[in-house]
């Protein structure tokens, strides 16, 4: 277990890049209790490099198996906050994971949301215990606290279940422990908005696929086989400008995935369905999202809040559903958006949908093939392969060098960032020398020029210079002769002295 120092200064792109990718053949498991604000108005995620990050530690960490990344899916529920604004927690590549309380029940402060996979305990109300833990702090002599709270105390306990199921089988991919946590996650509070999907998963949008428990992680991960490889179908992107309808009418769009669509990647059944789009509308809040998959499941990717009034819309954001999780691929997908606005303006204004694709990512693994794991993980769960010399064969992994050390580090960049700025001063200032300078040398011969000027000048005034004005042109050839002669010796000199 190590920690990585990130959260103490502002939290770049890079910065955000490295500790997710930070020795990724050394730390198996990466818990994330951070994100985006959870103040029921922020849409906001991991950006470029952030995603590549993501992306490069399923594929290259834990020697090809995949890095780990557990996310907590915030405490925003006070706020009608919802994870799927989060792009941290509506990601395909990690495992969302929420919070109960000591009752099973939601906390206040849970989220809602379509992407997350399970739940683990937390805090609840005043009068329920919060969870001990380890304290920087040593005020009170223990090293301990007894208030750690919310679903950033959540999330490292499931990834502490995590390392179990790790401990017992170490070439699970990232994909392995996402399945194997739908297939043991336990029902925990009878009030949620339970559904069971076509294959035969539970679901709600306040657990997940349920409460997480160790004892069934472990068990499960001992009899574990690895699911075929991640494919992914992709739509075409459907641009539109159609005005989003006041509930309870609905803007309905469905799109039908054939075999033939699903055939060059050889896609049998469903992991992850996001749904990218575009929309704009003065309160972006109050449009709701719902999208249906062919088994006639529902999942709100879009959920209202009231809070989010603000006027730029939804601009190609990706929200994600795992309630279609073992699911066949192929069938009729359908979107159905509504707007839930206000009557006073500026929310009463109309909103639009001005493009959508959907993505559907899962693999080549059988209908058939699902429900006859699920039918081996129950049999797994009284221990008896847990408790024998049982054991699957596992590989060991890619031969995947550690990642190299890049010689740019932050007081690195910092030195070069002053070497820089010196660099760029020195060179203004001589450019700015060297131009005065050439001014100078044009002033100097202009001299001649201007001294004959005078003299025409002096010629016009008063009687006793038109009589003289004979004498003074007679002289004139001789004094500009000398004048010249003068100028060409300071001039001599001067180049002299930039010589030496």
């Amino acid at each position: 277990v190590a920690g990585i120092r990130v959260l103490d200064g502002p939290l770049t792109d890079i910065l955000e890049a490295i500790a997710f990718n930070k020795h990724y053949q050394v730390n198996d498991i990466y818990s994330c209790s951070w994100g985006p604000d959870d103040d029921g108005h922020t849409v906001d995620g991991p950006h470029p490099l952030g995603k590549a990050a993501l992306q490069h530690g399923v594929i290259a960490g834990r020697r090809g198996f995949g890095s780990i990344f557990v996310v907590a899916s915030g405490n925003g529920g006070l706020y009608k906050d919802n994870c799927n604004y989060d792009g941290y927690a509506n990601s395909i590549y990690t495992i969302t994971v929420g919070a109960v309380d000591e009752e099973g029940r939601m906390p206040f402060y849970a989220e809602e949301c379509a992407s997350m996979l399970a739940v683990t305990f937390s805090s609840g109300g005043a009068n329920l215990r919060s969870i001990v833990t380890s304290d920087w702090s040593l005020q009170s002599g223990t090293g301990c606290t007894e208030g750690h709270t919310g679903t950033s105390a959540a999330a490292p306990l499931a990834a502490g279940m995590v390392a179990l199921m790790l401990q017992v089988r170490p070439c699970l991919s990232w994909r392995d422990v996402q399945h194997i946590i739908a297939f043991t996650a336990t029902k925990c509070d009878s009030s949620a908005d339970w559904r069971v999907n076509g294959a035969g998963f539970h679901h709600s949008h306040q657990h997940g696929f349920g409460q997480l428990n160790a004892w069934r992680l472990v068990n499960a991960a001992k009899v574990w086989e690895s699911v075929p490889f991640l494919v992914s179908y992709q739509s075409s992107v459907f641009q539109e400008e159609t005005p989003i309808l006041t509930y309870p009418s609905e803007l309905v769009r469905s799109l039908n995935v054939s075999a033939d669509d699903l055939k060059q990647s050889g896609m049998e059944t469903l992991e992850h369905v996001t749904v990218t789009m575009t929309i704009t509308h003065p309160c972006r809040g109050s449009v709701e999202i719902i999208l249906v998959c062919p088994s006639g499941m529902t999942s709100v990717i879009g959920a209202r809040r009231a809070l989010d009034r603000d006027a730029s819309g939804y601009q190609d954001w990706t929200f994600s559903t795992v309630r279609c999780w073992g699911e066949k691929a192929e069938g009729q997908y359908t979107l159905k958006i509504s707007d839930h606005c206000e009557a006073s303006p500026p929310c009463n204004a109309v909103g639009r949908l001005k493009q959508w694709k959907l993505t559907l990512y899962g693999s080549s693994m059988a209908y058939s093939d699902v429900k006859n794991r699920q039918k081996l993980v129950e049999e797994a769960m009284d221990g008896k392969y847990l408790n024998s010399s049982f054991s699957l064969h596992c590989p060991p992994g890619l031969d995947i060098p550690p990642e190299i050390i890049s010689p740019f580090t932050s007081s690195n960049l910092k030195f070069l960032l002053l070497l820089g700025c010196f660099a760029l001063f020195w060179s203004l200032y001589y450019t700015l020398e060297v131009t005065l300078t050439q001014a100078n040398f044009k002033g100097l011969l202009c001299l001649p020029r201007q001294w004959d000027t005078y003299r025409n000048r002096r010629r016009r005034r008063g009687v006793e210079e038109v009589l003289t004005s004979k004498e003074t042109e007679d002289n004139g050839g001789n004094e500009d002769q000398n004048s010249g002669e003068e100028l060409q010796a300071v001039l001599d000199s001067e180049f002299k002295v930039l010589e030496t």
